[in-house]
């Protein structure tokens, strides 16, 4: 998964596409889950440091974190070619 250029994330969350216009803004978890998607970390390694860090187990981190991503490819802040890479 990459960010596109025009997609903008700031320290505080506000997320901005420049090429649709759309703006976000995301809680604390959000912000650092898409922070560790641009920096393409694997998803077992983001699973295991999220799972310790937010006392979450496998399963739930797994489900939010696909209908995070999906929500993120939704609204083209993330580029995906295939829908099963979560890399």
């Amino acid at each position: 998964m990459k960010i596109p250029e025009e997609v903008k994330i700031s320290d505080n969350g506000f997320v901005f596409n420049s090429k649709t216009g759309d703006s976000f803004s995301l809680n604390p978890f959000g912000l650092e889950l898409i922070k560790n998607i641009q920096q393409e970390k694997e998803l077992e390694t983001l699973k295991k440091e999220m799972t310790v860090k937010y006392d979450v187990d496998d399963l739930t981190f797994e489900k939010d974190f696909y209908e995070f991503c999906a929500l993120l490819k939704h609204h083209q802040i993330i580029l995906q070619g295939n829908p099963m890479d979560f890399k």
